[in-house]
């Protein structure tokens, strides 16, 4: 029988169901109601195929498939479930939903394995409750303590292990992973952005992740009478951090060309009254490329700029760390089995990197790590619009069957 299509259209259907937003995106914050309701699901059809479902630690999910060595390392798949406010349908919950029926072919047709077969859900991917990405895969390999967690607080002081705890979490039942314990981690994704959609080509294979390194600016001037003021004796704030961030732009565009990426994402501005002069900007500077120096090259130049124009205006300046995850090569061996897979399937596919974080960019510290890509159709994610075709998921469903089925032989 294979992969069925029809039974991945009625997954992702019924675990978006559960959505704090109907009508209005999908929204599903971890450890939240609808949250539950997913993980549940997802939890159900595991066990209906004899899998052993348990809770890791950070309160991720797991579904054991034992081969006929359980002492040998397992072979991994899956993704996450948690989503962005009024988000999309499938980031996340696609490769949840393509592991869960991997994992139900190789049960169908009775597909010998000595490894074990594990079909994970990690938990907080997106950072959307807690303000912090993959908290469940950092927390699974021991890079979060038990104090990280309650260190984690969502907006209403809620901290991240109160909320596990509140949803019946209290214990993890799998050990932390450690090298030597997996084999390798495969996740499939919807690839969120125009690449392949344009090139008409159905698969992604992706040979790295992009680093981020992303900081708050604030710039200070003076706020003053917008009308009393003479336009030379002014400290606009705002003026200052729109050459700021039209520069930013240039700096990834023409200085430093593809494949930089930098964005300007947040702006907030004080007193933000229409007959007053700005007297304090604060916004954001994400930096992306998979390679470290160009990233930090990147960075030394948006600083510098920020400077000059504050010199130049009058204006004082602040930076903020806010984050900073380095770039990750992904396994040659993994890629080499996927290419050798799709070859065999007459599946086209074209080499890439991921412009977005996902877990698969923290396991590599304990295993051999793989991702496959099928396109986002107009390449949108993040938002309701968010569409990929489920010919084009089914297709990287049954190659991701073809990797998993080789390594867990």
């Amino acid at each position: 029988m294979g992969i069925q299509t029809r039974r991945i259209e009625r997954d992702l259907a019924v675990i978006n169901s559960f959505n704090a937003t109907p009508g209005q995106g999908i929204t599903r914050f971890t450890f939240t109601e609808p949250y539950m309701q997913a993980r549940s699901y997802v939890a159900e059809q595991l066990q209906k195929i004899g899998a052993r479902v348990e809770t890791a630690p950070g309160g991720n999910l797991r579904g054991r498939l034992e081969g006929s060595h359980p002492a040998f390392p397992s072979v991994m798949t899956g993704s996450h479930i948690d989503t962005v406010l009024q988000g999309g349908r499938f980031d996340g919950v696609a490769g949840v939903v393509a592991a869960l029926e991997v994992a139900r072919v190789m049960v169908e047709e009775k597909i010998p394995h000595r490894h074990p077969v594990d079909v994970v859900a990690f938990a907080e991917e997106e950072g959307s409750r807690f303000g912090s990405v993959m908290i469940g895969s950092r927390t699974w390999i021991g890079k979060l303590s038990p104090e990280d967690l309650d260190r984690l607080k969502d907006r209403n002081g809620i901290s991240y292990r109160e909320a596990m705890e509140e949803m019946g979490l209290r214990r993890a039942e799998a050990p932390l992973l450690k090298p030597g314990m997996v084999k390798a981690m495969i996740e499939l994704h919807i690839e969120q952005s125009l690449v392949l959609e344009e090139r008409g080509i159905p698969i992604g294979l992706v040979e790295g992740i992009n680093g981020i390194r992303q900081f708050g600016v604030i710039l200070k001037g003076v706020p003053n009478h917008a009308g009393a003021t003479p336009m030379a004796l002014r400290h606009d704030a705002l003026q200052g951090a729109a050459r700021v961030i039209a520069a930013v732009e240039e700096i990834a565009r023409k200085e430093m060309g593809d494949p930089t990426v930098a964005t300007v994402g947040m702006i907030s501005c004080e007193p933000g009254q229409a007959n007053v002069i700005p007297g304090r900007v604060d916004f954001t500077v994400d930096i992306r490329d998979l390679d470290s120096e160009r990233i930090e090259q990147t960075a030394r130049r948006v600083i510098a700029v920020i400077r000059n124009i504050c010199q130049d205006r009058g204006l004082t300046f602040e930076i903020q760390p806010r984050s900073d995850t380095p770039p990750v090569r992904l396994s040659k061996e993994i890629i080499a089995l996927i290419e050798e897979s799709a070859r065999e399937k007459k599946i086209p596919f074209l080499p890439m990197r991921s412009g977005a974080l996902h877990d698969s960019s923290i396991l590599p510290e304990v295993t051999e790590v793989g991702m496959i890509f099928v396109p986002s159709q107009g390449g949108r994610s993040h938002c309701p619009e968010e569409e990929t075709d489920l010919e084009d998921l089914a297709k990287g469903t049954d190659l991701l069957l073809s990797v998993v089925c080789k390594l867990a032989a």
